[in-house]
């Protein structure tokens, strides 16, 4: 049975390489590392003293509902309302008069104009407000109860970063937050290609936000040995690397806006690219690891729903963190979906230069994915200087490469074996 065309008509991005999609490309080309000292706390009792922090003086929300809330909201809500916000503009959805340009959006000269019916919000978030449950406990233990912050509660819950994106944009049918570990984001926005595809939704803002650089989250990944301790932060992380030894914890948000390709044609939206694909699985070999032979099943199913063939992927964006399990997990199942192929796709990490977003891990691939596709270049993979000796046959990406790309394979997978991929191709 035949399905509607799903297309991204907008894109919205803060991570360490900027507050634009346009600044995420940049710094991915030039190879620009946004990990740097950790500023949030004083690290020194951890490994690992270095993250991908977003420069929160930049993060800045226009007039409309929210705007004075907004400085108390836990980063992961700031950061989602201010990429969807940015979606929104890029994409003209809605667009009439005193609609602004992404640029007057986010310098706060614009409000957000009212979308049109028909429409949703799906966004991944992993952990929420983590920050706020800790600061939360301190506070409690050493204030006491009753001066616990009347905030804490609608700071920390999952939900509230798809919330507050709705109410904010007057969407007032269904919102879904997904909470499914790293694979979150990506999760979200499979769930909202397939509600568009069945004419359940004309349009939808889907994507993932994550903001958990505090103690509690060192100290966690620290105690499972999952953090880099590279002391150089032009040397970690290290996906791919044969010396990798770890992640780096980066912070996140990218929303796109997703339509009907006939809804997008008939108003004249400028069309950044196809979600043709999507698939999710269940299977691991333990809580925490990945499995290359479920996420192999992953790769194929979601290429099954693209009716395409391996031949046909000239570029998979990898989950690749810099662990060192999980990226050769990653590299074994690219292998095993290509066997048969004439040429393999080329393979690319842009952990190297944002760190480990979690739940932002797949929509982060997806921006790149998209001005990939656009500019028929793949970014490097940072900060590999030498490969895995097991994986010389797999297509690495060291340098820009300009080739031709038509499809390219996103990947992101979290703990207990919840593996995702989607399928973005040329529109």
């Amino acid at each position: 049975m035949s399905h509607r065309s799903v297309v991204v008509t907008g894109a919205g991005v803060v991570c360490p390489l900027g507050t634009t999609v346009d600044e995420l490309w940049e710094g991915l080309l030039a190879g620009r590392s946004g990990i740097a000292p950790l500023t949030r706390f004083d690290p020194a009792r951890f490994h690992s003293r270095f993250a991908g922090q977003v420069d929160d003086s930049a993060v800045r929300l226009s007039p409309g509902p929210f705007r004075f809330e907004f400085g108390r909201m836990s980063a992961f809500v700031r950061y989602a309302l201010f990429a969807a916000d940015r979606a929104v503009a890029d994409s003209g959805l809605g667009a009439g008069a005193g609609a602004g340009t992404e640029r007057e959006v986010a310098d706060g000269r614009q409000a957000p104009t009212a979308l049109p019916p028909g429409g949703a919000v799906y966004l991944g978030v992993a952990m929420g407000g983590l920050p706020s449950i800790e600061t939360g406990v301190l506070r409690q233990e050493r204030q006491g109860v009753r001066k616990t912050s009347p905030f804490l509660i609608p700071s920390l819950i999952p939900n509230m970063a798809a919330s507050a994106v709705a109410l904010r944009h007057g969407i007032t049918d269904e919102q879904v937050t997904i909470a499914g570990a790293c694979a979150s984001g990506c999760q979200a926005l499979g769930q909202a290609m397939r509600a568009i595809r069945s004419g359940a939704r004309t349009w939808a803002l889907a994507g993932g936000a994550e903001a958990v650089t505090t103690p509690i989250t060192y100290s966690g990944f620290q105690a499972m040995r999952a953090l880099s301790r590279y002391d150089d932060p032009e040397r970690t992380p290290r996906p791919f690397d044969r010396d990798r030894d770890g992640m780096v914890v980066g912070e996140a948000a990218a929303v796109f806006v997703l339509e009907d390709r006939a809804h997008a044609e008939a108003r004249g939206a400028r069309l950044y690219g196809e979600l043709s694909g999507y698939a999710s699985n269940s299977g691991c070999d333990d809580l925490t690891g990945i499995s290359a032979r479920h996420v192999t099943r992953c790769m194929n199913s979601a290429l099954a729903d693209a009716a395409v063939a391996p031949d046909d992927v000239d570029c998979v964006f990898a989950q690749a963190s810099g662990m060192v399990q999980g990226d050769a997990a990653e590299l074994a199942a690219v292998r095993d979906v290509t066997s048969t192929v004439r040429r393999r796709p080329v393979v690319t990490s842009v952990k190297g230069h944002t760190g480990y977003t979690f739940a932002a891990n797949g929509p982060l691939n997806l921006a790149a994915a998209l001005l990939a596709l656009r500019d028929q270049t793949v970014p490097p993979t940072l900060k590999l200087d030498r490969p895995d000796p097991e994986f010389t046959d797999i297509d690495i990406a060291r340098d820009i490469r300009k080739t031709e790309l038509r499809r390219c394979l996103i990947n992101a997978f979290g703990f207990g074996g919840i593996n995702a991929s989607l399928v973005v191709s040329r529109a």
